[in-house]
């Protein structure tokens, strides 16, 4: 009987933290139109790159999510590979078609082919912007990493806080393993102003330094924010020496 409660308790335990981070501000009144960032009909379109063991990386095929996640990494100059670029798309629905509730809907493309879409959700408003991440075939990583947040207003020398826990079904041998839920405790400070160039031209972005440690070890993300442009510079350092980084390179408006 203890089992099962103590099982019970881990599944709702996971259910109610993994869903956002409990101190993200959503307006549920005003989804959408409070956006000052992230606006509706609006394409980001990242590229990135993998780096395993020294060599850079990109997918020729990725797929699925969870057990079911399949993927090939390849190196960049790898004939037909079908994802070069990643677009996150700002999109207009109703409450009830939300995938998640009180977050702006977005979904995930990959392109060039256009496959692999994913829906999910983001936070934009006055009090912060948090994006959950990519997640499908690789990606299924990046849930072990600090997810790209900011807490309002932005200013050098700040610092904030949260948790959140994800359940195996995200593990795998390349970026970590474990059988219970997995809770990750997450730390961001804004480190410094930097100007970096773009291919909007150079830019003065906030550069926030976040960690997620958990019993498997620690996890990094490097975010640099625009007010313009929002997050315009992703670089992760996950476990076992995996880095990703990804890097806008085109906005569609409207």
């Amino acid at each position: 009987m203890t089992k099962k409660l103590t099982l019970l308790f881990l599944v709702v335990f996971q259910i109610s933290v993994a869903q956002h981070y409990d101190t993200v501000v959503m307006d549920t009144n005003n989804i959408d139109a409070s956006n000052e960032v992230y606006l509706v009909g609006n394409a980001y379109i990242f590229d990135y790159e993998i780096i395993k063991d020294g060599k850079v990386l990109k997918l020729k095929t990725n797929k699925g999510m969870y057990e079911h996640a399949e993927f090939e990494l390849v190196p960049l100059a790898t004939a037909d590979i079908e994802v070069d670029k990643i677009r996150l798309v700002v999109q207009q629905v109703s409450d009830e078609e939300r995938t998640n509730e009180g977050q702006t809907e977005v979904s995930y493309i990959q392109d060039p082919l256009a496959t692999g879409m994913s829906l999910t959700g983001l936070v934009d408003n006055s009090n912060n912007i948090w994006l959950r991440p990519i997640r499908t075939g690789f990606f299924n990583a990046l849930q072990t990493a600090p997810f790209p947040f900011v807490k309002k207003p932005l200013k050098v020398g700040a610092e904030w806080s949260d948790k959140m826990a994800i359940g195996k079904n995200w593990s795998n041998a390349l970026w970590g393993t474990w059988e219970e839920p997995l809770l990750l405790s997450h730390h961001y400070k804004v480190s410094k102003m930097e100007k970096i160039k773009t291919v909007f031209g150079t830019l003065e972005c906030f550069v926030i330094e976040s960690s997620a440690t958990s019993d498997i070890g620690t996890t990094k993300l490097t975010s640099y924010f625009s007010d313009l442009y929002g997050f315009v510079r992703m670089e992760y350092e996950l476990l076992n020496g995996l880095k990703v980084n990804f890097w806008l390179v085109d906005l569609k408006k409207g």
